[in-house]
Protein backbone atom coordinates (compact mmCIF):
# COMPACT_ATOMS: atom_id res chain seq x y z
CA UNK A 1 0.00 0.00 0.00
CA UNK A 2 1.54 3.48 -0.70
CA UNK A 3 0.04 6.94 0.29
CA UNK A 4 1.01 9.98 -1.51
CA UNK A 5 -0.19 13.22 -0.05
CA UNK A 6 0.00 16.68 -2.19
CA UNK A 7 0.71 19.84 -0.30
CA UNK A 8 0.80 23.34 -1.59
CA UNK A 9 3.43 26.04 0.29
CA UNK A 10 3.95 28.83 -1.16
CA UNK A 11 5.90 32.53 0.58
CA UNK A 12 5.31 31.95 4.15
CA UNK A 13 3.06 28.98 3.94
CA UNK A 14 5.93 27.06 4.11
CA UNK A 15 6.53 27.64 7.46
CA UNK A 16 3.62 25.40 8.24
CA UNK A 17 4.67 22.03 6.35
CA UNK A 18 7.28 20.81 9.05
CA UNK A 19 4.54 20.56 11.62
CA UNK A 20 1.86 18.82 9.35
CA UNK A 21 4.63 16.72 7.95
CA UNK A 22 5.38 15.33 11.74
CA UNK A 23 2.31 14.97 12.20
CA UNK A 24 1.24 12.92 8.96
CA UNK A 25 3.60 10.46 10.02
CA UNK A 26 2.74 10.17 13.54
CA UNK A 27 -0.82 10.21 12.96
CA UNK A 28 -2.16 9.36 9.58
CA UNK A 29 -1.65 5.42 8.70
CA UNK A 30 1.42 5.20 10.75
CA UNK A 31 2.24 1.80 9.17
CA UNK A 32 2.07 2.81 5.59
CA UNK A 33 4.14 3.67 3.39
CA UNK A 34 4.03 7.77 2.59
CA UNK A 35 5.32 10.12 0.57
CA UNK A 36 4.71 14.05 0.19
CA UNK A 37 4.80 16.14 -2.56
CA UNK A 38 5.02 19.77 -1.31
CA UNK A 39 4.00 22.20 -4.28
CA UNK A 40 6.45 25.39 -3.62
CA UNK A 41 8.76 28.08 -4.81
CA UNK A 42 10.51 27.96 -1.56
CA UNK A 43 12.64 25.33 -2.96
CA UNK A 44 15.87 25.79 -0.40
CA UNK A 45 13.36 25.62 2.92
CA UNK A 46 14.55 22.37 4.60
CA UNK A 47 12.01 19.85 4.82
CA UNK A 48 12.28 16.31 6.47
CA UNK A 49 10.58 12.85 5.87
CA UNK A 50 12.00 13.21 2.42
CA UNK A 51 9.34 15.63 1.12
CA UNK A 52 9.62 16.29 -2.22
CA UNK A 53 9.12 20.16 -3.52
CA UNK A 54 7.83 20.62 -6.60
CA UNK A 55 8.45 24.23 -8.15
CA UNK A 56 5.36 26.28 -8.77
CA UNK A 57 5.26 30.11 -8.44
CA UNK A 58 2.96 31.83 -6.63
CA UNK A 59 -0.08 33.32 -7.51
CA UNK A 60 -1.54 34.60 -4.70
CA UNK A 61 -4.62 34.85 -2.91
CA UNK A 62 -6.93 32.55 -3.97
CA UNK A 63 -4.75 31.31 -7.24
CA UNK A 64 -2.56 29.14 -5.23
CA UNK A 65 -5.50 27.24 -3.66
CA UNK A 66 -7.84 27.78 -6.71
CA UNK A 67 -5.48 26.51 -9.27
CA UNK A 68 -4.35 23.46 -6.48
CA UNK A 69 -5.66 20.38 -9.31
CA UNK A 70 -3.65 21.94 -11.73
CA UNK A 71 -0.38 21.69 -10.11
CA UNK A 72 -1.17 17.97 -9.29
CA UNK A 73 -1.59 16.86 -12.64
CA UNK A 74 1.35 18.23 -13.34
CA UNK A 75 2.61 14.99 -11.55
CA UNK A 76 -0.08 13.21 -12.59
CA UNK A 77 1.95 10.20 -14.09
CA UNK A 78 4.13 9.75 -10.82
CA UNK A 79 0.65 10.14 -8.88
CA UNK A 80 -0.94 7.31 -10.65
CA UNK A 81 1.99 4.40 -8.83
CA UNK A 82 0.02 5.14 -5.32
CA UNK A 83 -3.16 3.46 -4.32
CA UNK A 84 -4.50 7.01 -2.75
CA UNK A 85 -4.04 10.64 -2.93
CA UNK A 86 -4.81 13.03 -0.46
CA UNK A 87 -4.90 16.75 0.09
CA UNK A 88 -4.48 19.00 3.01
CA UNK A 89 -4.36 22.64 3.45
CA UNK A 90 -1.11 23.42 4.72
CA UNK A 91 -2.24 25.14 7.79
CA UNK A 92 -3.48 21.71 8.86
CA UNK A 93 -2.70 20.27 11.89
CA UNK A 94 -3.56 16.35 12.53
CA UNK A 95 -4.01 15.63 16.21
CA UNK A 96 -4.74 12.05 16.58
CA UNK A 97 -5.03 8.67 14.86
CA UNK A 98 -6.41 8.44 11.50
CA UNK A 99 -6.89 4.88 9.90
CA UNK A 100 -8.57 3.11 7.57
CA UNK A 101 -11.69 4.95 7.46
CA UNK A 102 -10.53 7.54 4.75
CA UNK A 103 -9.86 4.47 2.42
CA UNK A 104 -12.61 4.86 -0.29
CA UNK A 105 -12.65 5.85 -3.88
CA UNK A 106 -13.64 9.26 -3.30
CA UNK A 107 -13.43 10.94 -0.12
CA UNK A 108 -15.07 14.21 0.96
CA UNK A 109 -15.20 15.81 4.57
CA UNK A 110 -18.22 17.50 6.07
CA UNK A 111 -17.28 21.07 6.06
CA UNK A 112 -17.23 22.41 9.77
CA UNK A 113 -19.61 24.94 9.51
CA UNK A 114 -22.57 23.04 8.25
CA UNK A 115 -22.58 20.10 10.12
CA UNK A 116 -26.79 20.57 10.36
CA UNK A 117 -27.00 22.93 7.61
CA UNK A 118 -25.85 20.34 5.04
CA UNK A 119 -26.58 22.35 1.83
CA UNK A 120 -23.56 24.99 2.63
CA UNK A 121 -22.89 27.78 0.73
CA UNK A 122 -22.41 26.41 -3.30
CA UNK A 123 -22.29 28.46 -6.53
CA UNK A 124 -26.00 28.87 -6.95
CA UNK A 125 -25.56 32.52 -8.37
CA UNK A 126 -23.38 32.62 -10.97
CA UNK A 127 -25.40 30.39 -14.15
CA UNK A 128 -22.22 30.75 -16.34
CA UNK A 129 -19.89 29.20 -13.98
CA UNK A 130 -18.88 25.46 -14.27
CA UNK A 131 -19.58 25.23 -10.86
CA UNK A 132 -23.34 26.08 -10.99
CA UNK A 133 -25.42 24.03 -8.64
CA UNK A 134 -28.30 24.79 -6.85
CA UNK A 135 -28.75 24.03 -3.45
CA UNK A 136 -31.48 21.02 -3.48
CA UNK A 137 -28.79 19.20 -5.37
CA UNK A 138 -26.04 19.03 -2.34
CA UNK A 139 -26.94 16.15 0.51
CA UNK A 140 -23.61 17.56 2.37
CA UNK A 141 -21.34 20.23 1.37
CA UNK A 142 -17.77 19.40 2.03
CA UNK A 143 -15.08 21.53 2.88
CA UNK A 144 -12.01 22.03 0.35
CA UNK A 145 -9.28 21.58 3.16
CA UNK A 146 -9.29 17.46 3.01
CA UNK A 147 -10.52 15.63 0.15
CA UNK A 148 -8.89 12.84 -1.69
CA UNK A 149 -9.47 9.01 -2.44
CA UNK A 150 -8.07 6.17 -4.91
CA UNK A 151 -5.41 7.75 -6.86
CA UNK A 152 -7.47 6.67 -10.51
CA UNK A 153 -10.62 8.36 -8.73
CA UNK A 154 -8.89 11.77 -7.47
CA UNK A 155 -6.49 11.90 -10.60
CA UNK A 156 -10.51 11.53 -12.40
CA UNK A 157 -11.59 14.63 -10.13
CA UNK A 158 -8.37 16.86 -11.48
CA UNK A 159 -8.84 16.57 -14.48
CA UNK A 160 -12.92 17.45 -14.82
CA UNK A 161 -12.26 20.35 -12.27
CA UNK A 162 -9.04 21.72 -14.11
CA UNK A 163 -11.30 21.78 -17.39
CA UNK A 164 -14.36 23.49 -15.82
CA UNK A 165 -11.37 26.21 -14.20
CA UNK A 166 -10.67 27.04 -17.58
CA UNK A 167 -13.59 27.35 -18.98
CA UNK A 168 -14.78 29.76 -16.06
CA UNK A 169 -11.53 31.30 -16.86
CA UNK A 170 -12.14 31.87 -20.47
CA UNK A 171 -15.26 33.30 -19.52
CA UNK A 172 -14.22 35.57 -17.12
CA UNK A 173 -15.88 34.00 -14.15
CA UNK A 174 -14.77 33.23 -10.40
CA UNK A 175 -16.63 30.68 -8.30
CA UNK A 176 -17.88 32.53 -5.22
CA UNK A 177 -15.51 29.89 -3.12
CA UNK A 178 -13.55 28.96 -5.92
CA UNK A 179 -12.16 25.53 -5.38
CA UNK A 180 -13.93 24.60 -3.01
CA UNK A 181 -17.24 26.00 -5.32
CA UNK A 182 -15.86 23.29 -7.92
CA UNK A 183 -15.25 20.21 -6.01
CA UNK A 184 -19.19 20.57 -4.34
CA UNK A 185 -20.14 21.00 -7.26
CA UNK A 186 -18.06 17.48 -9.14
CA UNK A 187 -19.80 15.73 -6.06
CA UNK A 188 -23.05 16.32 -7.18
CA UNK A 189 -22.13 14.26 -10.62
CA UNK A 190 -19.66 11.93 -8.79
CA UNK A 191 -20.68 11.65 -5.19
CA UNK A 192 -18.37 10.63 -2.79
CA UNK A 193 -18.40 6.98 -1.34
CA UNK A 194 -17.70 8.30 1.81
CA UNK A 195 -18.24 11.40 3.61
CA UNK A 196 -16.48 11.60 7.00
CA UNK A 197 -17.51 14.10 9.71
CA UNK A 198 -16.25 17.57 10.35
CA UNK A 199 -13.75 16.06 13.08
CA UNK A 200 -11.66 15.83 10.09
CA UNK A 201 -11.32 19.41 9.60
CA UNK A 202 -12.21 21.21 13.17
CA UNK A 203 -11.40 24.51 13.74
CA UNK A 204 -8.96 24.67 16.17
CA UNK A 205 -10.71 26.86 18.86
CA UNK A 206 -12.94 28.98 16.61
CA UNK A 207 -15.95 27.02 17.59
CA UNK A 208 -17.07 23.46 18.33
CA UNK A 209 -18.11 20.33 16.45
CA UNK A 210 -19.85 17.51 17.81
CA UNK A 211 -17.28 15.00 16.73
CA UNK A 212 -14.17 13.91 18.28
CA UNK A 213 -11.46 15.88 16.61
CA UNK A 214 -9.01 14.14 14.06
CA UNK A 215 -7.20 17.04 12.07
CA UNK A 216 -7.20 20.85 12.87
CA UNK A 217 -8.09 23.28 10.89
CA UNK A 218 -5.22 25.92 12.84
CA UNK A 219 -6.71 29.22 14.43
CA UNK A 220 -6.31 32.18 11.48
CA UNK A 221 -4.48 33.95 14.14
CA UNK A 222 -1.45 31.50 12.85
CA UNK A 223 -1.16 33.93 10.05
CA UNK A 224 0.50 36.54 11.85
CA UNK A 225 3.12 34.86 10.57
CA UNK A 226 1.89 36.04 7.12
CA UNK A 227 1.76 38.88 5.21
CA UNK A 228 -2.23 40.03 4.52
CA UNK A 229 -1.39 39.93 0.86
CA UNK A 230 -0.37 36.53 1.30
CA UNK A 231 -3.69 34.63 2.69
Amino acid sequence: MKVAFVLIATNKYIEFIPPLLESIYKYFLPETQKDCFVFTEQLKYPLSYNAKKIEITPKGWPGDSYYRYHYFLSIKDTLKDYDYVYYLDADMRIVDFVGEEVFTDLLGVQHPGFVSNKQGTPEDRQTNSTAYVTRDKIKQYCCGGFQGGASTEYLKLCEVISKNIDTDDKNGVLAIYHDESHANRYFVDTPPTKILDAGYCAPETAWEVPFPSKILALDKSVDAVLNKDER
